[in-house]
């Protein structure tokens, strides 16, 4: 995990807007980068938010990235994971 560095904290950033729009009290939100070379991000049921490094070339800048980890947060909100699990 990157706790570290531009591209960490560009992450939380703009993981804490979104997380404001989101208005959950259900939600812990926690965002991260893994470094690791996969192009994908998740988010899991509660707010843990990941993006790996190897997408940050694909986002091309914040708002790229903002698009994706909003994405990951909408199936969170949707609750679309504990629709798989039923």
């Amino acid at each position: 995990m990157a706790r570290d560095g531009q591209a960490a904290e560009l992450v939380r950033e703009i993981g804490q807007k979104i997380s404001v729009m989101a208005e959950d009290p259900g939600f812990q939100w926690e965002n991260n980068l893994i470094s690791d070379q996969p192009v994908n991000a998740f988010c899991l049921p509660g707010g843990k938010v990941a993006v790996y490094s190897g997408s940050l070339p694909v986002a091309k800048n914040a708002d790229g990235l903002a698009v994706i980890m909003g994405h990951e947060i909408a199936h969170a909100i949707a609750r679309h994971g504990a629709e798989r699990m039923a």
